[in-house]
């Protein structure tokens, strides 16, 4: 017999007339047990007689023939005084004909003696499956030796695993107590990834039986869940942060799943890993919120989900699915019609699809089905749990068309797919850097056999553990998927592909243009922007080419201003976020194009305060300051990208056109204004302040730039204005150098015009070797004829730029004779 002490339910009972006006209160909705077949559960609970008089309650279970465990009351009678409690047990013997990872439930009815029913209670009984059951099983490790066996990859894949574990240590067990960012609390010293290491010691004990790993791991739970000393003592594991504790509790699961029959794990260490669990559950119910859908909610539901699977609760689960913020929330809300998630950032998204894709691996071990569930779409508040829409110019909400009417994992896997560079690396944008392919794609592959998804297995090595697990092992050969232009029109991302007969790195010129979803805490402010530039495998822009951290003055104050991205700015000022259009999209042989556009107002940067919480004193937009039409068309050929940017206001102002490059070498048509600045600006409310070491020119007829970062070459060419300021910075720098960021040698250009009206027109050439460009001629601001060194030419011209309907005509020449000719109009795709 299996006793179980559970949470106990009261039924008040505040009779008038002692019929169907009786009300109850129970302290749990449903209770629920696992255990092997044959076992008994005994379910203990508690009720009241609140009347002034005794009074008989009639106690049964309902329709118990339709039930297959059997189940008994320990009295089916009673009457009680008034005041005076009974305590019941219904027991329930767990009956082998309900499969492993079955459940039922039984309903206790508590009837008055004229039969009414007063309450009814639930109580669901699990037949345990056996361990383990969660990310992986028997026949998963069974298959995963077979690879190693079988493969070279899966065997050198193992051996990576098993060198960087036996040089891993756990930190000691012991609370620190600090501020994150501005609040003060405890928690013990673990880091989010350690419990995927301990998981993975888990698989390293099980693919090779070496009993270190083992005894390795179960030293660690021990520690995590002892009683007095471990989580149950603090309530935090890592940093408290929910997206790093439902990372460390999702594999903490999945190790204990490993390990949890093993001779070393006594009762009562199995009783505190279930209490642990148990708590850990509680914590995150505190923080679901129907209005709280980001990544940390998202992982700290998903690392719930897994925990509740482990202890099999089935109510839990339901809960952690269904109720407000749980999945069904994160997944119908979070994720847009073009299968992004809304925060629109690579690392992020990865993020979130990751966690679920264990999720969906733990349910399909289990026997259920998240891989082809489909949630309903809903609507997204434009409010977050803790602020309104708008603090520092967040937006929460999602742009876009809406798409289809639900949502599930499988649209979650494959749109970042056409925003991948040729290494499968997707796009930098908001607060993400580049992002290599994450390991869910094998768990993609393996459900959806879809051929884009091996496309981007092939690009990795294929050294995660979950590609030693659950990769399959032979791979097709698959064909670029993404060498073509294309979008997303939720998250506003535009990948404009040159189409050179070869189109290699080398030759195919990648322009990455950005006018969609905000994307909440983790959103720019750079609709109408360039967030990327690549040829010959070289990047030469990202969204976080300067990184100061999320808890210092620069995170918002330059890392998601406009000014550190390249577009226009007015006024030095930070654009306001609002849902903007593509005009046009056009793919064709010769060119490809794209047209954005946004109406937004533009205000003062947020400031840093670190005496609040979230610590930032908030501006406003001037009442008098009235939207400014900003349109953005560009266009990429075979050998270079043309911008043309067209500014309209009620007003003037001063726009400033904005590239920030690296390597500056040559500056031609200017000539010095002023003295050097040591910084752009001195307004403490300007981002331009983070810009250092600055000088002001004039230019009197166009201005020619180069840069060299490596011998990747960049040629800008600012056909129009012809006359206007321009500035010459060193771009902010927030520490450490890695990939694009924080690079020194990172240079701002900026040609500044005063005006209610004007068109930029700004030629790039990013280049090897030597730029193939003899000369470009340009009369006007909506045209101009590029000459080339191998005698051919071509002349682009934009119609009615600044109207509702305008075109684009490129005409390619070979010896003064056309050759080639593509006309592209606005508000069409073609």
């Amino acid at each position: 017999m299996k006793n179980f002490v559970l949470v106990l339910f009261v039924l008040l009972v505040n009779l008038k007339g002692f019929s169907n006006n009786a009300e109850g209160k129970i302290t749990k909705d449903i209770q629920t047990e696992a255990a092997k077949a044959n076992e008994t559960i005994q379910y203990h609970f508690q009720f009241k007689n609140t009347l002034k008089n005794t009074e008989t309650f009639y106690l049964s279970v309902d329709r118990p023939r339709e039930l297959v465990c059997e189940n008994s009351l320990n009295t089916s009678e009673i009457t009680l005084k008034s005041g005076e409690l009974f305590n019941g047990t219904l027991s329930v013997l767990v009956s082998n004909r309900m499969p492993e990872g079955g459940h039922e439930s039984s309903f206790i009815v508590i009837k008055d003696k004229e039969g009414h029913i007063l309450q009814k209670k639930e109580f669901i009984t699990v037949r345990t499956l056996p361990h383990p059951f969660l990310l992986v099983t028997n026949s998963v490790f069974d298959e995963a030796k077979q690879k190693i066996k079988d493969y070279d990859w899966a065997k050198q894949n193992l051996d990576k695993m098993l060198l960087e574990l036996d040089d891993f240590e756990f930190p000691a067990r012991k609370t620190i107590t600090k501020p994150r960012p501005t609040k003060v609390w405890s928690s013990l010293a673990y880091r989010s990834s350690d419990g995927e290491e301990a998981f993975k010691l888990g698989l390293a004990w099980r693919l090779t039986q070496d009993k270190p790993y083992k005894q390795k791991l179960i030293e660690f739970i021990k520690e995590v869940c002892d009683n007095e000393k471990g989580y149950l003592s603090v309530g935090a594991a890592t940093t408290g942060v929910q997206v790093h504790e439902g990372n460390f509790f999702l594999f903490l699961a999945a190790a204990c799943d490993i390990v949890f029959n093993e001779p070393e794990l006594t009762a009562k260490d199995r009783e505190n890993i279930e209490n642990t669990f148990r708590f850990y559950l509680k914590q995150n119910s505190s923080h679901m919120e129907s209005l709280g859908i980001m990544n940390h909610q998202a992982s700290a539901n998903a690392g719930a989900i897994v925990v509740a699977l482990f202890l099999q609760d089935i109510p839990e689960l339901d809960y952690l699915t269904n109720a407000e913020g749980g999945m069904a929330d994160q997944i119908g809300k979070g994720v847009m019609a073009d299968g992004w998630w809304f925060e629109g950032t690579a690392n992020y998204c990865y993020l979130v699809t990751q966690r679920y894709s264990l999720v969906a691996q733990a349910f399909e071990n289990y026997g259920l089905d998240l891989y082809h569930r489909r949630f309903p779409v809903k609507f997204k508040s434009a409010d977050f749990e803790n602020l309104k829409a708008g603090f520092t110019g967040m937006k929460f909400d999602n742009w876009g068309p809406p798409g289809k009417n639900t949502r599930g994992l499988e649209d979650m896997v494959t749109p970042y797919i056409p925003m991948m560079d040729e290494n499968a690396y997707v796009v930098s944008s908001n607060d993400s850097n580049l992002k290599e392919p994450n390991e869910f794609y094998e768990f993609a592959y393996r459900a959806y056999k879809k051929p884009e998804l091996a496309w981007v297995i092939n690009k990795t090595k294929r050294e995660s553990w979950v590609s030693l697990m659950y990769g399959l092992p032979n791979l097709p050969e698959v064909k670029d998927p993404r060498t073509e232009s294309d979008f997303m029109p939720n998250v506003g991302l535009v990948a404009l592909r040159s189409q050179p007969e070869n189109k290699s790195p080398e030759n195919q010129i990648q322009a990455y243009l950005k006018y969609g979803t905000h994307g909440g805490w983790h959103g720019h402010f750079d609709r109408a922007s360039l967030v990327a530039l690549d040829r010959n495998g070289h990047k030469y822009f990202g969204t976080e080419m300067a990184w100061y951290g999320y808890g210092k003055a620069g995170y918002k104050e330059s890392v998601q201003t406009s000014a550190t991205h390249n577009m226009v700015i007015v006024d030095e000022l930070q654009q306001e976020a609002v849902p903007s259009k593509q005009l046009l999209f056009f793919k064709g042989e010769i060119m490809q194009a794209s047209a954005v556009e946004t109406h937004a107002r533009w205000r003062e940067i947020p400031r840093f305060n670190l005496e609040k919480f979230p610590p930032w004193n908030d501006k406003d937009f001037d009442a008098d300051f009235n939207p400014i039409q900003q349109r953005r068309l560009s266009i990429v050929t075979n050998d270079y990208v043309v911008i043309a940017d067209y500014m309209k206001s009620d007003k003037k102002h001063n726009y400033d056109w904005l590239i920030h490059p690296v390597g500056l070498t040559h500056l031609e048509g200017v000539k010095k204004s002023g003295p050097a600045l040591e910084q752009l600006s001195q307004n403490e409310d300007s981002p331009y302040k983070y810009f250092k070491d600055a000088q002001w020119y004039k230019a009197n007829n166009g201005v020619k730039m180069k840069f060299d970062e490596d011998g990747n070459k960049l040629d800008i060419y600012s056909l129009w204005p012809k006359k206007g300021k321009v500035l010459v910075s060193s771009y902010p720098n927030g520490g450490k150098q890695r990939d694009v960021r924080n690079n020194p040698n990172r240079k701002t250009y900026g040609l500044r015009i005063n005006d209610k009206e004007v068109v930029f027109l700004n030629v790039l050439v990013p280049y090897q070797g030597e730029n193939q460009i003899k000369k470009i001629e340009s009369k006007s601001d909506t045209e101009l004829t590029v000459f080339m060194k191998d005698g051919k030419k071509q002349h682009i011209r934009i119609e009615n730029f600044k109207a509702s309907g305008f075109k684009i005509t490129m005409e390619a020449y070979q010896d003064n004779s056309i050759i080639k000719t593509e006309t592209a109009h606005s508000k069409s795709f073609n």
